[in-house]
């Protein structure tokens, strides 16, 4: 009877060659991981679903900080913005402080003011009264940062005349019309980890700013405290007052630097121990109706006469 053929085994070469492929498949995820440079930055807070007293802010997408770094390079740490980005000081005035108490204006101050800003500037202008100033304009969105502001193709956010245009090219659409310009950013930017990156944005919007207004006074306004029991139930551990501290000594930093007019917005709204009540907010970050119409009193009587800086 004839035998029946042995199975031909495999020879050492192809042996080897397996060994390789299946070495190069378990180290493609380490490889991957390395040359990624590690996790994408956190995201900014979700919208808590909250009454509806305040907008709520949206969240950005992860890739978002990473698309606005790319838009305009970013400066090594300690390293400062052009000084020729800032104008020469001829008054007397401290950019190294937050502006002093003034007189109280009233609301036709803020006639020929834009303010730019994301969910509390919505609130600020739909609660608090100033809206009742015939001129003034809002260039502010829910959930906005300042690395959507001034990435590459920013989103059209704003209309004007029937056509929608982003920040950047509304304000050179509107170049001059305003003497005020108030900044208020930062709250979605609490859970990115670049804050080299953050302090590097914003110095370029006070730069457009000045660019395209370059007769505005130019408020540059800080962060309100948070109150941390309610935003232990509605947001990440990352929308803290210690973020705020720091986000904070950048505006001031920011303010030194650029020569605008730091508004302590925190001391305003937040109480002695520097944190928000929780009487005078819906969702620990947002403010109820009298709180938005606090800030708009604050704003009235902290107003610099442009001769003096």
């Amino acid at each position: 009877m004839a035998r029946k053929p042995s199975p031909s085994r495999p020879s050492l070469p192809l042996l080897a060659a397996g060994l390789v492929v299946c070495a190069g498949l378990l180290m493609a995820p380490t490889l991957t991981r390395a040359m990624s440079g590690g996790p994408e930055p956190s995201a900014a807070p979700a919208a808590p679903s909250v009454t509806p007293v305040a907008p709520s802010v949206a969240t950005p997408p992860p890739s978002a900080l990473a698309a606005a770094q790319s838009a305009q390079p970013t400066a090594e740490p300690g390293t400062e913005p052009a000084a020729s980005s800032a104008p020469a000081s001829s008054g007397s005035f401290d950019y190294s402080q937050p502006a002093p108490a003034s007189e109280e204006v009233d609301l036709s101050y803020f006639s020929d003011a834009l303010f730019i800003g994301d969910s509390r500037t919505e609130g600020l202008e739909l609660y608090s009264g100033i809206s009742q100033a015939e001129g003034v304009s809002f260039y502010c969105y829910k959930g906005i940062t300042v690395f959507d502001v001034m990435e590459q193709e920013p989103k059209k956010l704003i209309e004007l005349g029937g056509s929608k245009y982003s920040i950047v090219d509304a304000l050179s659409r509107e170049s001059g019309k305003y003497k005020k310009v108030y900044l208020s950013l930062g709250v979605n930017e609490l859970g990115y980890y670049d804050d080299q990156g953050f302090h590097d944005k914003f110095a370029a919007l006070i730069d457009r700013v000045r660019e395209t207004q370059p007769d505005a006074v130019i408020y540059l306004q800080n962060l309100a405290p948070v109150d941390p029991i309610q935003c232990a139930k509605n947001w990440p551990s990352y929308v803290s007052n210690e973020k705020v501290h720091t986000y904070n000594q950048i505006f001031r930093q920011l303010a030194e630097e650029k020569k605008v007019v730091l508004l302590d917005i925190f001391s305003a709204l937040g109480d002695p121990d520097g944190v928000l009540d929780t009487e005078n907010t819906v969702d620990g970050v947002h403010f109820t109706k009298a709180w938005y119409q606090t800030w708009l009193a604050y704003l009235r009587d902290h107003v610099v006469d442009p001769s003096q800086l």
